[in-house]
């Protein structure tokens, strides 16, 4: 009797170690979940003055125009509330892959140019096989030429008219409703106001985005500068975006 319940249990131990066995196996084979990307942690790639870690897919343009209106503290009703003194930004940019973008600009304050591009170098994701990034990491970089006649009185080189920003935009998407993101900035002016100015300006970028419905959110961003221009202050600003199908609207009150 005792061999017989000996042999049971050796039995029923063997079926245990097999089914775990098996089940190992079926858990090995089983196709792991797919690595999910962090999505619309903006919905532009602009929020307000500066740029965002967000770009159009690979093969899509994107055009932007943006108005900008005057102060609503000078000759309100004068200025219709500062439209009769707006500017005007147009931007077309593009993305022949997915992680590169490149565009052009053009804005009437100073009639300036620009080119820009932004180099995606992480993606916030979770999931799958591999490295999971907890933020998306974007480089961008701009240069701007002025057309505006000088009238200093000097002669002046072409050189002079041009200025360079460089960002990291380091962004996490926290949840469904919030996100923020930060970007270290070095901004560099061939020619500056006054010779006590630096021609090397190092700043601090930060956005933030709050999912109010599931088309609109208020967003908000400053930038913090070390050492700004005599008579400048510090950038802050407030917006709402309005999403209308394939169309992001951003309307913003600004200080800059």
């Amino acid at each position: 009797m005792r061999k017989f319940l000996l042999g049971l249990f050796a039995a029923g131990s063997l079926g245990l170690w097999a089914q775990d066995d098996l089940l190992a196996e079926l858990d090995a084979m089983a196709p792991e979940a797919p690595k999910q990307f962090a999505f619309a942690t903006f919905k532009g790639t602009k929020l307000v003055n500066g740029s965002t870690v967000e770009m159009p897919g690979a093969g899509v343009g994107q055009f932007i125009i943006g108005h900008r209106f005057g102060a609503l503290n000078d000759k309100p009703l004068y200025n219709l509330f500062g439209i009769d003194v707006a500017q005007i930004r147009f931007e077309y940019s593009y993305n022949p892959v997915s992680w590169l973008n490149v565009g052009l600009g053009r804005s009437s304050g100073s009639k300036t140019y620009d080119g820009f591009t932004k180099f995606r170098l992480l993606r916030q994701s979770t999931g799958g096989k591999g490295f999971n990034s907890p933020v998306s990491v974007v480089w961008y970089s701009s240069m701007t030429a002025t057309t505006v006649p000088f009238t200093d009185g000097f002669d002046h080189f072409f050189t002079d008219r041009l200025a360079y920003a460089h960002q990291l935009m380091i962004a996490r998407k926290l949840s469904d409703k919030v996100s923020l993101q930060v970007a270290p900035t070095l901004v560099h002016f061939n020619l500056v106001p006054l010779a006590s100015d630096r021609n090397d300006q190092l700043g601090l970028g930060l956005s933030g985005r709050y999912k109010l419905t599931q088309r609109m959110a208020l967003t908000a961003e400053a930038m913090l500068r070390q050492t700004p221009f005599a008579g400048t202050h510090t950038p802050l600003s407030i917006g709402l975006d309005l999403e209308t199908g394939g169309h992001v609207f951003q309307f913003h009150v600004t200080n800059a």
